[in-house]
């Protein structure tokens, strides 16, 4: 500055030599220290200012940079970075960072800018990117800033990870972010990034959105996610927004929530997980997982009037929520935790594993293609009109399947097993439907109570099966080593009933159990009330019942056989047995030949065995068969005045009653029978047969014991075979209470004596002589002139009648005088 202003200031020309080399090409302008030569002598001593013409040689990289207009004291470091051009593309160079940074990238005079952050310390600043090309950033690692504005096309990352504090905006639809494998997008804590147009996050870098970070998509954008992405925040859908995954999704942490709101989509095509206590919902929207969908550590899937598509779901200690809503997987197991479906639909078009878990199902419907496979504990209850269909159900392990209300059904077209203690259970008017079969074995439990079960075969082994007021159809039945409860239910097997090797079946409160077929053996049925019935219904001409040893029918019920076959041996009917055919076979006149028993429905075979507990009755077209041959037990019989052991082949424990067109039969009869026991009345309104195989010469053996009830004199049709000449008696005990039925051989064996058919036949044969012996006659005469001899009539053939005789001379005091006892005996049956 001139010291006077007296004299003129003088003009130099100077030569400007630098008083330092750069010691860096950093964008810094340097300083210099010119050389002044006078080009006149000065009038004064002032000191004149020099002016100079700079020459700048700063670089970047190696490359001239000149000065940008548009940044702010582009010349020094006050702000903590510089900034110029190289090759027409901005190049920001940052050193430090802190909240007063502000760094533009591009503007009026640049299309590409470049941010170097490889020096740059600190936090803070804002940073905007308007370039119309591409806004690259580089670095050596992590950057936290507070603010970063895209209102350009294109940014790239390199080796940078960049952390958000404050905000993330983006304005320009369509904008591309790519991040290279060591960059990475974060936003911290308390930041924000609003969405409102569509944008990608490309490469092979990462996306974080850290706890207490808030994410939200908006007016109808389309945010596609390339990169592996992690959520612990708040992301939120609205406005139908779509956001598309293709890498990894892992949303995680108590404070994560992802929330698809009214139109929108969220889609992954690689794995997503939802772990640590972290939320998905979904509010009148879809998700689609594509790749599969993980659930773990508390996380919950909330659905509510959305569609949800999954190809691999598991669940682990996780919750899933399904209000109306319709989801479809591939596959699902679920490993503890709970599955609650409420007006939805789910289906499952593989395996269905659940373990440990319990499933809550309401007015839905859940189909599975493939098994349910229910373990460790599970639970799944179907309420409300719901709808479960699976190809089977296979429980192990103490599992539950349960189901309740009339308009619940479970179905499965497999067959379904229940093990280890687990239970099938139905109340309130569900329905079971186990099309192929159900089998409940080691302990567990069929319980069905006010509902309904159908099914091909059910097995119940070991175990234990509960119907109550409920309707059980079944083809097949088949108890073994079990135990069945029956009460106020009706249970129909179309085919067989099994119960075998010690099951106990107890039927009560006018239950029915109504089977075709039935094989019995070391087990026990006890029908404890009179208004319940085991019906046989049988086929006709078939064996259609099979009572072996140690079996044993007891109570005040019923137990009735239609039609068909029935054979028992060591078996104790200890109730009423009815044998009653649904149309009558003997409306016909009966033949004097022994009945063919096929032609009997139902037809019982006792051997050895308790026919019935209580009254027996012989309806129309039935028979039974004792077979005298077999021992039931002995009893200590008094005939007339004699008291004698006698051994049983088997025991009516009841009246009996023989209804007229009834038959019954006392079979292998020889001269040691032994004799079948009533303890009751008899009434023989039908027919009585007695079937000798081998005669005793001149014995008189006893055949059947009854309570008298004031008479004896009731058997008027019975008729004996296989022996012409024996004839039977009835007798009396000494007190009168009892009768008897003997029988006396009469000198000729079984195998030896005549029998009316063999008579007819004889006549026969005889008849068709008669023609021969005219011819013969004829010829004779025509030989000779004398006097033909006279006809010689053999004497007519004594044909033998059966007769029923009673032995008065042993009567007891004031016994009742049995019919026919007036001098003659009367006949079983007329001669021919």
């Amino acid at each position: 500055t001139p010291t006077s202003t007296s004299t003129p200031i003088p003009t130099f020309t100077a030569t400007a030599t630098p008083s330092a080399t750069p010691t860096s090409t950093s964008t810094q302008i340097p300083t210099f220290t010119p050389t002044a030569t006078p080009s006149s002598t000065p009038t004064s001593t002032a000191t004149q200012m020099p002016t100079f013409t700079p020459s700048p040689t700063t670089s970047f990289n190696g490359t001239t940079m000149t000065p940008s207009p548009n940044v702010t004291n582009a010349s020094n470091t006050s702000q903590g970075f510089t900034t110029g051009v190289v090759n027409g593309t901005q190049v920001t160079v940052v050193t430090v960072i802190d909240s007063t940074t502000v760094v533009s990238v591009c503007g009026s005079s640049t299309t590409e800018g470049t941010v170097d952050l490889s020096g740059a310390s600190g936090s803070g600043g804002t940073f905007s990117c308007s370039c119309s090309t591409t806004c690259g950033f580089s670095g050596s690692g992590s950057y936290s800033i507070s603010t970063y504005e895209n209102t350009g096309p294109s940014s790239t990352f390199t080796s940078t990870i960049l952390q958000i504090t404050t905000s993330f905006t983006n304005s320009y639809s369509g904008a591309v972010y790519n991040f290279d494998g060591s960059s990475g997008l974060e936003l911290q804590s308390g930041s924000s990034s609003a969405f409102s147009v569509s944008s990608t996050f490309s490469g092979s870098g990462y996306f974080r959105a850290l706890a207490g970070a808030v994410i939200s998509f908006a007016s109808a954008s389309t945010t596609i996610f390339q990169i592996a992405s992690t959520i612990a925040g708040t992301f939120t859908l609205a406005s139908s927004s779509i956001t598309q995954f293709s890498n990894t999704v892992e949303v995680s942490g108590s404070s994560s929530r992802v929330t698809v709101g009214s139109g929108c989509r969220y889609t992954c095509s690689s794995f997503t997980s939802v772990l640590s206590s972290a939320v998905f919902e979904a509010t009148s929207g879809t998700a689609e997982f594509s790749g599969g969908l993980a659930l773990a550590s508390a996380a919950q899937m909330i659905l509510t009037s959305s569609t949800m598509s999954v190809s691999t779901w598991s669940l682990s200690s996780a919750i899933a929520t399904l209000t109306s809503s319709t989801c479809s997987a591939t596959s699902l197991s679920h490993t503890s935790g709970t599955f609650t479906s409420t007006s939805s639909t789910l289906s499952v078009s593989s395996v269905t594993s659940i373990a440990a878990a319990t499933w809550s199902v309401a007015s839905s419907t859940i189909t599975m293609a493939s098994a349910l496979y229910m373990s460790s504990s599970s639970t799944v209850s179907c309420t409300s009109a719901s709808t479960l269909t699976a190809n089977s159900a296979q429980l192990t392990g103490a599992s539950t399947l349960y189901a309740s209300d009339s308009s619940t059904t479970v179905r499965t077209s497999q067959k379904s097993t229940c093990k280890g203690a687990s239970k099938i259970q139905a109340r309130s008017g569900a329905a079971y439907d186990f099309t192929t079969g159900v089998e409940a074995s080691e302990g567990s439990e069929v319980d069905i109570q006010s509902s309904a079960l159908s099914t091909s075969t059910a097995t119940i082994a070991s175990s234990t099966a509960v119907f109550s007021s409920a309707t059980v159809a079944a083809t097949n039945l088949n108890c073994t080593g079990s135990t069945a409860n029956i009460s106020s239910t009706t249970i129909t097997v179309s085919s067989i009933f099994y119960s075998l090797s010690t099951t106990a079946i107890t039927m009560a409160s006018s239950s029915t159990l109504s089977v075709t077929q039935m094989q019995m053996s070391s087990s026990t049925i006890t029908i404890s009330d009179a208004s319940s019935t085991l019906a046989v219904e049988g086929t006709d001409n078939t064996d259609i019942a099979t009572f072996g040893a140690n079996s044993v029918i007891s109570g005040l019920g019923r137990v009735g056989f239609r039609r068909g076959r029935i054979s028992m041996t060591a078996t104790s009917l200890l109730c009423r047995l009815i044998l009653s055919s649904a149309s009558s076979a003997f409306s016909h006149g009966r033949s004097l030949l022994q009945t063919d028993l096929t032609t009997t429905n139902p037809a019982l075979s006792v051997c050895g065995s308790v026919v019935s507990g209580s009254d027996l009755t012989i309806g129309s077209g039935a028979s039974v068969d004792v077979d005298t041959s077999c021992t039931y037990g002995s009893e200590s019989w008094d005939i007339s005045g004699t008291t004698t052991t006698y051994t049983t082949s088997g025991l009516a424990n009841g009246n009996v009653d023989v209804q007229s067109g009834g038959l019954l039969v006392l079979s292998s009869v020889t001269g040691s029978p032994n004799a079948f026991s009533i303890n009751g009345t008899l009434t023989l309104s039908g027919t009585m047969e007695v079937v000798v195989s081998a005669a005793g010469d001149g014995t008189t053996v006893t055949l059947m014991k009854w309570n008298s009830g004031g008479s004896c004199d009731n058997l008027t049709s019975v008729y004996v075979y296989g022996c012409s000449n024996c004839s039977t008696n009835v007798t009396y005990s000494s007190d009168g209470t009892q009768c008897y039925l003997q029988m006396t051989f009469s000198g000729l064996s079984a195998a030896t004596a005549d029998d009316d058919s063999d008579e007819a036949l004889y006549f026969l044969f005889f008849l068709l002589l008669i023609p021969i012996f005219g011819i013969f006659m004829w010829m004779l005469m025509k030989k000779t002139t004398s006097t033909p001899p006279p006809l010689v009539q053999d004497e007519p053939k004594e044909y033998p009648e059966v007769r029923l005789h009673f032995d008065t001379d042993y009567l007891p005091a004031g016994a009742p005088t049995p019919v026919g006892s007036g001098g003659s005996n009367t006949p079983v049956y007329p001669s021919i």
